[in-house]
């Protein structure tokens, strides 16, 4: 084990040191990547050489990646005034931005603009489009100053926010918070002729309790992560609560941090040992981190979203995602979440809300107000509605960078990551990243309350919510839960359409649809679900009618089915019939029975035009042989009521096709 007597130190003294020492020391923290180290003796370097442009340059970067953005700011103007801003246009532009980090919003339009006839001349386009998205974010921010914040944040407590940076805030439940953290009361440096000896520390997670509406950390959160000996982070809870993703990061061979993600799986009450996934998500010496899950809209299952720097992407980290199969057990290859998402900047801290079909994420590469900024697009996967984009605005955005934002269950409520001005600081106000809680000022919701019953009530249902796309009239699952006894309830957002299924074992599905367009939130909605019993008997279908002496469906048939047999079928896609054709006994047996035959074919073909599965279907003549009225009266004269009801096309149900059979099986 490390010696860690010489690993923590206190701030290196540097006026005692000499050039020679310091140039040293410098090159070396810089080298391993240690920016607070490298930042303390360059700029004692830069003290003593004032006027050695590199120098000056370079300490100007180290406050960058440190985000001590006033600091950065000065030490870049110090580089351009002793170049005459000619030798690299870059500072020009990070001048720009460490002015708009600061909130310095007119000066950073200024230098943007400057900079922009340099971005023209760059063989890289991205840095026009930048520039101009930098302008625009100027401006937006100025016409911001005086509007009203449509959230409120807090600083969360003392115990939870530590002097290093705290990260990945996952709501558990209503009570119970888990989040990352490198915990440390104060700066740590370390000996750079004996680092190979240091046991550096870990992040990890931990877990908050709501006091008396304050949160309260309550120790380390181990049992998902056990076994797991990197820096960990990044988690993130599936929908059902069955599954817990998080991410491992170490140093590979070339000192380059590479993380890759891990799940564990709930076993009743207790997490099972952490799973790696597969080498597809994985992918060795590139990194894998961040992860939420949604589902996708077709056969409900897990859509893990996580961020990459991997090849073939838009930029330097990108959204990605995979697909889970259940069937299966696997996760499929990645695929990039598309350029309405991402950009050639970085994508950052996805989180999917399944409730409202949309994505959440930071990036550095649009119109914003400074660093990273938290946006919101609906759709699922690569399938994006551009139209839908939205900047968060003040209170979420600040001019730094805004992150890991996520939502509480109540959807007014949530957590983001920002290292904004007013958290724990180190070496700068603006040095470290805090979790804050918010809450939006002018949230609405309409509440729905359901019924589901046949002639009573009904227990043991499950009742999915759906939200429809008034576009494409699509269905996305947004909520599920089981109906025990039959009264239900829902919270909606404004201005939406939904579908509402109940389904019960043994019983016909039913749905409802629901708006709550030009609704307030004063307005209940009451909704009631009606399930009938399948019954163990065949169904007559009532109006099926064909041309004389001939299998052709009537016009009227046709109608019959488009409202009496296709609406069951849709509503409940598991459920396989047999659609029977009847006779009564004029005519040969053998005539009948071909006859029959080719009636029930004739409506099988009609549901297979409509786009029934043809899995589904089993189309039986009997002709005369199961007869459910008399076709003559005791007498021998004919009855032609009897035969009437004889001539009949019916319907019963004979089995089901699984989950897997019945959805559809995507790309």
């Amino acid at each position: 084990m490390a010696d860690n007597s010489l690993a923590q130190e206190t701030m290196p003294q540097t006026e005692n040191l000499s050039m020679r020492k310091i140039r040293g020391l410098a090159q070396n923290s810089l080298r391993l990547g240690d920016t607070y180290s490298a930042l303390i003796y360059y700029k004692e370097w830069a003290k003593r050489k004032p006027e050695n442009a590199k120098v000056v340059l370079q300490l100007a970067e180290l406050y960058r990646g440190a985000r001590d953005y006033q600091h950065a700011s000065d030490a870049y103007w110090s580089y351009l005034k002793l170049t005459g801003g000619q030798k690299n246009a870059m500072a020009l532009y990070h001048a720009g931005d460490m002015f708009m980090q600061t909130g310095k919003y007119q000066d950073a339009k200024s230098n943007f603009i400057k900079f922009r006839r340099f971005a023209k001349e760059m063989d890289d386009k991205w840095y026009s489009r930048i520039t101009n998205n930098k302008i625009a974010g100027c401006e937006l921010a100025i016409s911001l100053q005086d509007s009203v914040n449509k959230a409120e944040t807090s600083h969360l407590d003392n115990s939870i926010n530590k002097a290093h940076i705290e990260f990945s805030p996952i709501p558990m439940d209503e009570q119970t918070l888990v989040y990352g953290s490198l915990i440390s009361d104060e700066v740590e440096f370390y000996d750079m002729e004996q680092l190979d000896t240091v046991d550096l520390p870990k992040r990890k997670f931990y877990y908050a309790k709501k006091e008396n509406d304050q949160w309260k950390s309550a120790g380390e959160f181990n049992d998902p992560v056990k076994g797991i000996e990197g820096h960990i982070g990044n988690g993130a809870l599936s929908p059902n609560g069955q599954r817990f993703y998080f991410t491992e990061c170490n140093e590979n061979f070339q000192g380059k941090t590479i993380c890759h993600l891990f799940y564990s799986e709930k076993e009743g009450d207790k997490w099972g040992e952490p799973i790696k996934m597969n080498d597809m998500i994985n992918l060795p010496n590139y990194t894998t981190t961040q992860p939420t899950v949604g589902r996708e809209s077709k056969r409900n299952q897990e859509v893990v979203y996580f961020v990459s720097d991997r090849p073939d992407g838009k930029g330097g980290l990108d959204i990605w995602f995979t697909e889970y199969h259940a069937r299966t057990n696997r996760f499929r290859a990645p695929k990039n979440a598309g350029a309405a998402v991402n950009t050639p900047g970085t994508e950052f801290t996805p989180y999917y809300d399944v409730s409202s079909h949309s994505l959440y994420f930071s990036s550095d590469g649009r119109v914003g107000l400074g660093g990273l900024d938290v946006y919101k697009i609906e759709g699922e996967k690569s399938q994006w509605s551009t139209d839908s984009l939205k900047h968060l605005g003040k209170a979420i955005n600040s001019p730094a960078d805004d992150f890991d934002f996520v939502l509480n269950k109540d959807k007014n409520t949530g957590f983001l990551v920002s290292n904004r001005e007013g958290g724990v600081a180190l070496l700068n106000a603006t040095c470290c990243d805090d979790i804050y809680a918010f809450e939006f000022v002018e949230y609405v919701n309409i509440h729905l309350n359901g019924l589901v019953v046949d002639s009573t009530c009904l227990d043991e249902v499950d009742v999915l919510l759906y939200l429809k796309d008034e576009v494409t009239g699509e269905k996305y699952l947004a909520e599920e839960l089981r109906v025990n006894p039959c009264t239900f309830s829902f919270t909606l957002e404004p201005d939406r359409d939904y579908t509402i299924e109940a389904k019960k074992v043994g019983y016909f599905n039913d749905m409802v649809d629901v708006t709550t367009k030009k609704k307030t939130p004063a307005d209940t909605l009451d909704v009631e679900l009606q399930l009938k019993k399948i019954p163990k008997k065949p169904i007559v279908l009532e109006g099926i009618l064909y041309d004389f002496d001939s299998a052709n469906l009537t016009a009227s048939a046709k109608v019959s089915l488009d409202t009496g047999l296709y609406p069951i079928m849709m509503e409940n896609p598991q459920i396989i019939i047999e659609l029977s054709s009847h006779t009564d006994s004029k005519g040969s047996d053998a005539y009948n029975l071909k006859l029959s035959k080719e009636r029930a074919k004739s409506v099988v073909d009609y549901m297979i035009s409509k786009g029934i599965d043809a899995r589904r279907l089993k189309d039986a003549g009997y002709g005369e042989s199961r007869p459910i009225a008399p076709n003559e009266f005791e007498d021998g004269s004919d009855n032609p009521d009897g035969r009437a009801l004889n001539r009949r096309t019916e319907f019963e149900i004979i089995g089901e096709l699984s989950e897997d059979e019945y959805l559809p099986e995507q790309d």
